[in-house]
């Protein structure tokens, strides 16, 4: 296998006849692509297609009038409809006039294109390829392929995770027999699943939404298990030998960014109410001030940034409550801090958790939570309390981790004394 069967290949070449050999060969090694071809663009997508991976690009894309500014722009307008920005992929130049073009758009990417820079850009000589064939691009494809090994560790991965989810829909779809009732059947199985997960008594007053909710919950603890069964018969083949430390280590602007990306869910998703992990950043009141009094040591409460250290809020419901209905939502308030605050800034107390990283908030922040201030709120008294939607949600380790916490606090074994 050349690349993982799931990570897309885009292929431009305005003429079938000069691509028709490496699309076989992608063929051949189930590798799927999309094909654009069109001179005026027009067969592209309307919205950017997610995780390509590989990108062959003959760069002369316009047959009338080709001077270097009018190759740069059509290739422009071709990666920015195709790729979403920051995507990670390589890109191969698949060109007889490469020597002529390249320089100018590798400039391109330094400027108008940084966006859409590829990891790495390689060369597949496609003059050569016409001559001797498909095992002179199948080899060659290899060969190019093979040195980017930590690319290929996640890129199995994402097949790993693709061929499990397809795995499972294949067995549940295989339930019943396909016949006339079997869409009625699946939806009565959707609803099983959810009764199992729920009880009968919680799937009475649910909406819709909440129903496949249940059922999903259910079919996505059977994807973990079988993603990690796909990968792991896979791990023999990856080279492994440089997963080792690497130079001077991360710097702490980059532990940062994949803190942020292991542990908070960004504000530029859409969040709703009534959702374990959501964090609300509020307006700092007395509940803030008292917190930051009994936490913070007074010579540093001084040096704090009114405009940098809010005032937050972290729904701990458990999703079993929220998934049978109950009305009540648990919180516990805590403190989002600037980073040069240090942990050894705090009071002393077993009472707070601490443990949590420098996250990537609106700027490097990091956030303490007072487990003294837990307050549970009927729905009414959440919706007057909470008005606007929360802005980022913890993940799951992070949240289980608090919540462990919190228990390990309450739970707390001890004894009289005189």
């Amino acid at each position: 296998m050349i690349l993982p069967n799931n990570g897309k290949v885009v292929v431009f070449d305005d003429n079938i006849k000069d691509v028709g050999k490496l699309l076989t060969i992608l063929s051949k090694e189930r590798i799927p692509y999309l094909y654009y071809h069109d001179e005026f663009a027009e067969d592209l997508p309307d919205s950017p297609i997610e995780n390509v991976r590989l990108v062959f690009l003959d760069l002369e894309l316009v047959t009338n009038n080709p001077d270097k500014k009018n190759i740069i722009g059509p290739i422009a307008q071709r990666l920015k409809r195709v790729l979403h920005p920051n995507n990670l992929y390589i890109l191969i130049y698949w060109s007889t006039k490469e020597d002529k073009y390249r320089e100018e758009l590798e400039k391109e990417f330094e400027n108008g294109l940084s966006e859409y820079r590829p990891l790495k850009t390689l060369t597949l000589n496609k003059a050569e390829a016409n001559v001797k064939g498909l095992e002179y691009i199948r080899t060659a494809l290899i060969e190019e392929i093979e040195a980017f090994k930590a690319l290929k560790i996640f890129m199995l991965w994402e097949s790993a995770v693709n061929n499990a989810a397809g795995s499972i829909t294949n067995t549940f779809c295989s339930v019943f027999k396909k016949d006339d009732k079997w869409d009625k059947n699946m939806h009565g199985m959707l609803f099983q699943l959810a009764v199992a997960q729920g009880g009968n008594d919680v799937i009475k007053n649910l909406s819709q939404d909440l129903v496949l909710q249940l059922a999903m919950d259910v079919i996505n603890a059977n994807l973990i298990e079988s993603a990690e069964r796909e990968f792991y018969s896979e791990i023999n083949n990856l080279d492994k030998t440089e997963i080792k430390p690497a130079g001077s280590g991360m710097s702490p602007g980059e532990k940062v960014k994949l803190h942020t990306k292991i542990h908070l869910i960004s504000p530029d998703k859409f969040f709703k109410h009534f959702y374990s992990g959501n964090l609300y950043i509020l307006k700092m009141n007395g509940l803030g001030r008292e917190i930051i009094e009994r936490n913070i040591k007074p010579e540093i409460i001084k040096t704090l940034d009114d405009t940098k250290t809010k005032l937050i809020c972290l729904d701990l419901t458990p999703s079993c409550d929220y998934a049978k209905g109950k009305n009540y939502t648990r919180m516990v308030y805590g403190i989002l801090l600037e980073s040069k605050i240090e942990r050894k800034h705090l009071t002393d107390g077993d009472y707070r958790y601490v443990q949590c990283p420098v996250l990537k908030f609106e700027e490097n922040s990091w956030i303490i939570f007072d487990f003294r201030c837990i307050r549970s709120f009927s729905r009414t008294e959440f919706d007057y309390k909470f008005k606007d939607e929360p802005k980022y949600r913890l993940r799951g380790s992070l949240l289980l981790d608090i919540q462990a916490q919190l228990a390990n606090h309450i739970n707390r074994p001890g004894i009289i004394t005189l």
